[in-house]
């Protein structure tokens, strides 16, 4: 089960198609919900290597969020 949530949700076919929509709704609120946060790691890593005189991204590095390089 390595499988991403949202890829597992999207795939389930059930013969409910209540079950799928929901199941959709999901996926497509955990992928808002990550990218709030995904934008939010940004800021905090902007600001805090703002006030030590560093990249943001070399922030992301010390924290463990090295493809926020990636997503700005």
């Amino acid at each position: 089960m390595s499988e991403d949530i949202v890829t597992r949700l999207r795939s389930v076919l059930h013969n409910d198609r209540s079950v799928e929509l929901m199941n959709r709704e999901a996926a497509d609120e955990i992928e808002v919900l990550r990218a709030e946060r995904d934008e939010a790691r940004w800021r905090l890593c902007k600001v805090l290597g703002d006030n030590r005189g560093i990249c943001g991204d070399d922030v992301a590095k010390e924290l463990g969020w090295n493809y926020l390089a990636e997503t700005k």
